[in-house]
């Protein structure tokens, strides 16, 4: 295998679990655009290269030490691809290892000169995870706040609800709420990408990335104003018409936006014209590429053997059913692709004791590792904040039995601007074909849970989760008695064959 060879499947396997985050995630669907753009970065610094200097010396430790990396990684990352710090190690990986190739063929001119195009994959790997809920969550209310401000001074009446806008029709979209600042990483790829293209200097680059950001939100703002409008005027079913052509509308002029000012700030002498003087790279060991694509093989078949076992068999789980007085509640086409799990219910009903419950139950039939990314993004504590609920109280554990199942529930209590309590109860559940099902991990060290899978040799798992939110109870001792009441009605027992989706 030569060394070309070796270099695109060592990014195949950093760009493997990206994949999940690219189909799945609105925010980073611009991610399949980043390889080729990269590529034209990269022949645009061909085009300008330095005469090849004599190889470091530490190029080749950059290149197995990064290499070493890809075997743990690639292993850990099989179960557990939302746990974004392991895509990070196999793209920092590539990364670092392309540095020392060209370390290796043209010196420390090459590495240097080539940094940039090697480094542009990383604005596709996902931000980590509280850092970016935090300034995305931010940035939605802001919108929101905005949005309402601009609807109530057009005259069309609208209240906020955390990400939410509130019409006289009804709540825009619970997917929205979930769904993140729309372009806003893109904005941030393409202002970083226009400026290396433009060849621009240091402080034009990070002006566009400014306005890259600037634009993002005002196309944003834009955008929720003309859904609430439309929902205002129309109802909210005229949203689901203009969902995604709105979406797209607003990517393309943050885009254009970002493309007319790039190109204001180039500069007038053009840095890309090819060099005086060129030379061919030094040739490269010829023990690399026949090693490193050894190396990148036994990777892929290690993994396969480690997870092999265990995919057989059936498991025994549990499914939760309607009460006869419930009332099913259909969700969207958008929120279904935006959680995109295989079965859903949502419902709502009143108990004997005049409390109401509401239910969301969906799951996720046993996959690779994409279900277990698409179960941990939607989580309480994740979208009621979004829609205006603050949590109140310290979480808690409950177990409940029923049907032959223990089930651990995460217990919390949220609060609106209203002073309405509800009360959350909360219980993931992984589907291990040829096992019995379990509890998904609690704990806020979901980094033991995650190595626990490796060790278990765990990777098609399947994931289901029960969410019941009750209101009209005084307090949480009260609603967790409601919930034991409750779950033996609801729950059934499932016996689910191993048909797991590789």
């Amino acid at each position: 295998m030569t060394a070309a060879a070796a270099w695109v499947a060592w990014w195949s396997l950093a760009f493997w679990p990206l994949a999940s985050f690219w189909n799945t995630s609105p925010q980073y669907s611009y991610g399949w655009l980043v390889p080729p753009l990269a590529l034209l970065l990269a022949w645009r610094r061909w085009q300008t290269r330095p005469m090849p200097e004599q190889p470091t010396s530490w190029a080749r430790w950059v290149i197995w030490v990064s290499a070493a990396v890809v075997m743990p990684a690639w292993i850990i990352v099989q179960p557990n691809p939302g746990w974004r710090l392991v895509p990070w190690l196999l793209a920092l990986s590539a990364v670092a290892g392309s540095v020392g190739l060209s370390a290796q063929a043209g010196g420390k001119s090459w590495a240097r000169h080539f940094a940039f195009p090697i480094a542009f994959p990383l604005t596709a790997v996902p931000w980590p995870s509280h850092p970016e809920e935090v300034v995305v969550q931010g940035l939605m209310r802001f919108v929101a706040g905005a949005t309402v401000m601009f609807m109530n001074l057009a005259g069309v009446p609208a209240i906020q609800r955390g990400n939410l806008v509130e019409v006289a029709t009804g709540v825009l979209g619970v997917d929205e709420a979930c769904s993140g600042v729309r372009s806003l990483q893109a904005s941030f790829m393409a202002a970083l990408f226009l400026g290396e293209f433009y060849r621009l200097k240091v402080r034009s680059r990070v002006a566009l990335v400014v306005v890259g950001f600037g634009a993002a939100l005002l196309t944003n703002i834009a955008r929720t104003a003309f859904l609430s409008y439309s929902a205002a005027r129309n109802g909210i079913g005229a949203v689901g018409q203009w969902h995604d052509p709105a979406g797209y509308t607003v990517l393309t002029i943050c885009l254009i936006l970002i493309a007319i000012v790039a190109n204001w700030l180039r500069p007038d002498d053009r840095a890309d014209q090819p060099a005086a003087e060129t030379a061919p790279p030094h040739a490269l060991p010829p023990y690399i590429g026949p090693v490193m694509g050894g190396w990148l093989i036994l990777v892929v078949i290690g993994a396969q053997a480690w997870y092999s076992s265990k995919t057989k068999g059936e498991s025994s789980n549990w499914t939760l059913v309607l009460p006869p007085e419930a009332k099913e509640e259909p969700l969207s086409a958008n929120t279904l692709g935006l959680l995109g799990c295989d079965r859903t219910h949502v419902a709502h009903w009143r108990s004997r004791t005049g409390a109401h419950w509401t239910l969301f139950y969906l799951e996720w039939f046993p996959s690779n590792g994409r279900t277990a990314l698409l179960a941990r993004v939607h989580r309480p504590e994740v979208c009621l904040p979004s829609a205006g609920w603050k949590e109140v109280a310290p979480r808690q554990s409950l177990t409940v039995s029923a049907a032959g199942f223990d089930l651990v529930f995460e217990s919390m209590q949220f609060r609106d601007a209203k002073g309405t309590d509800a009360f959350v109860f909360y219980c993931p559940w992984e589907i291990v074909p040829g096992q019995p099902g379990r509890n998904s991990a609690f704990s806020d060290d979901t980094r033991t849970a995650s190595l626990r899978r490796v060790w278990r040799h765990e990777r098609l798992l399947g994931q289901q989760t029960a969410e019941l939110i009750v209101t009209g109870l005084s307090s949480r001792a009260e609603a967790e008695a409601s919930l034991r009441e409750e779950i033996p009605s609801l729950l059934r027992r499932a016996e689910v064959t191993s048909t797991a989706k590789r």
